[in-house]
């Protein structure tokens, strides 16, 4: 005989899901195509065996409109109905509490939204610089170093995901 199962629900809403994906796509694609644009413009700190390709850029820049279309349908939801897994007021007092779940969740919480801030910093700098810069060979630009410390710091969290 079968027992009374309860159908379960997922963990994420069907619409933190869809959204989610879609900016989890469109940052994949952008990460990808920037290592490769750091490869051929840049290299300055080690490059992968990458053969040049100067049109890498301007799929980045797309990979990049993509997630800036997507993102801030993302962002809303996060902050209205997702709040509750973003940092709340007690959130970091809460990291060291390891042997219990509020710990590991509050550490998710963080991460969470480190990489809003991240993703945020990563397609407005995108948006701010001048195409020209890297063809160019001017790597000291602002908004370029933001640029590079905001993929950075996705890259750090992609791998928690």
């Amino acid at each position: 005989m079968k027992k009374n199962v309860q159908p379960t629900q997922p963990y994420q809403p069907l619409l933190l899901r869809l959204l989610h994906g879609l900016t989890g796509l469109g940052v994949l694609g952008a990460m990808l195509t920037a290592a490769w644009t750091y490869n051929t413009y840049d290299g300055r700190w080690g490059k992968l065996p990458l053969p040049d390709n100067r049109a890498i850029e301007g799929i980045h820049g797309t990979f990049g409109l993509y997630t800036l279309l997507v993102f801030p349908a993302l962002v809303l939801y996060a902050f209205h109905r997702g709040q509750r897994r973003l940092l709340q007021p007690d959130s970091l007092t809460k990291l060291t509490q390891l042997d219990q779940p509020i710990g590991w969740y509050s550490w998710g919480r963080l991460a969470n939204s480190l990489t809003l801030i991240a993703l945020t910093l990563a397609v407005f700098s995108g948006k701010m610089m001048d195409d020209t810069w890297l063809p160019k060979g001017e790597l000291d630009h602002l908004w370029y170093s933001i640029h590079l410390i905001a993929w950075v710091g996705m890259g750090v969290r992609s791998p928690y995901t």
